[in-house]
């Protein structure tokens, strides 16, 4: 009995707290009206951070791809659910994993892919926004 005991303990200790790195490692919302034509590369990686893809193009610019939560919630918002999170596994001994993390798969966004491209200048000549 003792085991199963130990072996409940260390189930709950290994998923306590996987809603809460889920909350975490959620994007936060980024100003998005940087990304307009004749914008500069610098102002716009400034912002966004850096891209999740760059390469050079054949006219001597660049073409950067950004994965982007264009409804991400605020630092408020992310610090906030994870302590949130984090409380609720403390309260429950670990079973708040049972509803915390369905809850942040189920409020997942899903990331929109930005396709940036700039001239030889690095100024953005255009952009896509993909789905």
């Amino acid at each position: 009995m003792k085991k199963a005991y130990l072996f409940l303990l260390c189930v709950l200790v290994l998923i306590q707290g996987c809603s809460a790195i889920m909350a975490g490692k959620k994007q936060t919302r980024k100003d998005l009206s940087v990304i307009r034509v004749g914008g500069n590369r610098d102002d716009i990686v400034h912002v966004l951070g850096a891209p999740y893809m760059s390469t050079r193009t054949d006219d001597g610019g660049c073409k950067d791809i950004y994965k982007l939560v264009e409804n991400a919630g605020t630092k408020e918002t992310k610090t906030l659910a994870i302590v949130g999170h984090t409380t609720m596994d403390v309260v429950t001994l670990g079973l708040w994993e049972i509803v915390g993390t369905p809850l942040e798969i189920a409020t997942q966004e899903e990331a929109t892919v930005f396709i940036l491209y700039y001239d030889a200048n690095y100024k953005l000549k255009h952009y896509e926004a993909v789905k």
